[in-house]
């Protein structure tokens, strides 16, 4: 085999739970050209080298998979329902505008309600400069880029997250359908 290039750049970015994307470019090309071998490379160190299909890269290991998910994880998750939800309220395509569009924190919807302000408040997030600094942790994964003048955009790596959110619903909106039908839930009751 060719030595791989940038091999010791890639793993220890990789390695730290981060993501390449084509932002990297001097290491999102290589990987790009030679998935396959990069993949062989690393397999007998037991580390699964994913390419996902929005074009970015990163690793998946089985002690990943069985650690529990960080306390950082439900803060996200319910930030992103939310921004989910509010976005498809408006009648805009979710995926679309949440993936091209550059965000101001101080315009998001979570604190205009009362209903997303409980939500978000059961995650330990009340106010703009919690909901920042879980923004910036977003963007230390590699989800997010944030910018000095207090907006943010998502990165490719948000199609991870946005996917799980998408199972989730679809999950939820299975099990309530099942329900309804099996007639274990009364919907004149509710």
């Amino acid at each position: 085999m060719n030595e791989l290039p940038y091999v010791k750049d890639i793993f220890d970015k990789l390695r730290q739970g981060a993501y390449i994307t084509h932002e990297q470019g001097n290491l999102h090309g290589p990987l790009t050209e030679r998935y396959d071998a990069y993949a062989e490379y690393f397999k007998p160190l037991g580390l699964d080298l994913v390419r996902h299909p929005r074009d970015f890269f990163y690793f998946r290991t089985e002690t990943a998979e069985a650690t529990p998910p960080p306390a950082s994880l439900p803060p996200i998750a319910v930030f992103c329902f939310i921004l989910i939800e509010a976005t498809a309220n408006e009648g805009r395509p979710v995926e679309e505008y949440l993936l091209t569009e550059r965000f101001s924190v101080a315009g998001l919807p979570h604190l205009t309600s009362d209903r997303f302000k409980a939500h978000m408040k059961a995650v330990g997030i009340d106010d703009e400069a919690s909901m920042r600094k879980l923004i910036k942790s977003m963007a230390r994964m590699g989800w997010a880029e944030y910018f000095p003048d207090d907006t943010f955009r998502f990165l490719r790596p948000f199609h991870r997250v946005f996917d799980k959110c998408q199972e989730i619903s679809q999950v939820a909106e299975q099990e309530h359908r099942s329900a309804l039908k099996d007639g274990e839930l009364n919907p004149e009751m509710n």
